[in-house]
């Protein structure tokens, strides 16, 4: 599915879909399991990577988020709160590309 922001603009793909507990006050339950198969170990090497801040990865991980793949540039993070419709094959923010959280 193609991604655009609030200005129209169109940003990437979706590559991940994250379900989240916008009540929770914590993230736990919502980390990645700390199995040893592949799966998990890759799932973990997503949220451990040094462009998502610890406060913003706390939060997409409580409010579920979805993930853009960019070709070029670094993917880019929307909550699930920024989601603002989907129409048929896009996605539609509420918010401009340049308040996502990249990483």
């Amino acid at each position: 599915m193609t991604v655009v922001d609030a200005l129209g603009e169109e940003l990437g793909t979706v590559a991940e879909v994250r379900m989240g507990d916008p009540e929770a006050v914590t993230t736990q339950g919502q980390e990645p399991e700390q199995d040893d198969d592949l799966l998990s170990t890759a799932a973990r090497g997503i949220w451990s990577g040094p462009g998502l801040p610890d406060q913003e990865r706390a939060r997409l991980l409580r409010v579920g988020f979805l993930r853009v793949d960019r070709t070029l540039s670094k993917d880019l993070y929307a909550a699930a709160d920024e989601v603002h419709r989907v129409d048929g094959e896009m996605v539609r923010l509420s918010v401009p590309a340049d308040q996502l959280v990249s990483g």
